[in-house]
């Protein structure tokens, strides 16, 4: 199964809606937003990275967006992730990440503003760096017990 997710980017009167159709969860896109913001001069800047991203080419398929325009929120999403950036001050952004059970259902994780440098970012998204840490240290332990390390 697919983990859904949409990313709304939004400054002054423009509001742009992507989604992702696979590792929506935050060890993963959330830390893959929270990388590229982390980089970037603003709402163009941040945009244009992550619309450059693609999933690589494999024997049986070309290399694909990442991340593809919609036009709404879609409705079986289980994240979604709002960058909204000051127009009179580019490099501020307010974030605001759901957890999205249902339209009903939903519970914000995270809802913060700061001024974008990669110390803020890690300080501001702190919940998304220390769920990406655990699940590449899951990973990690995996291989090892697999035997990649037990020899």
């Amino acid at each position: 199964m697919s983990t859904r997710t949409n990313i709304v980017i939004k400054s002054g009167n423009t509001k742009i809606w992507l989604y992702r159709h696979m590792d929506g969860y935050l060890s993963e896109t959330g830390y893959n937003l929270a990388s590229t913001l982390a980089h970037c001069k603003g709402f163009k800047s941040f945009l244009d990275n992550l619309l450059n991203q693609k999933y690589e080419a494999t024997m049986y398929r070309q290399a694909k967006p990442i991340y593809e325009f919609t036009t709404e929120e879609h409705g079986d999403i289980e994240y979604l992730y709002s960058f909204e950036f000051d127009r009179s001050m580019p490099k501020n952004v307010k974030v605001i990440i759901e957890s999205c059970a249902s339209w009903d259902d939903r519970k914000v994780l995270i809802n913060t503003e700061f001024s974008i440098t990669p110390q803020n970012v890690e300080k501001n998204l702190n919940l998304i760096i220390s769920e990406h840490t655990k699940a590449r240290n899951k990973s990690l332990k995996v291989a090892w017990n697999s035997g990649a390390g037990a020899k």
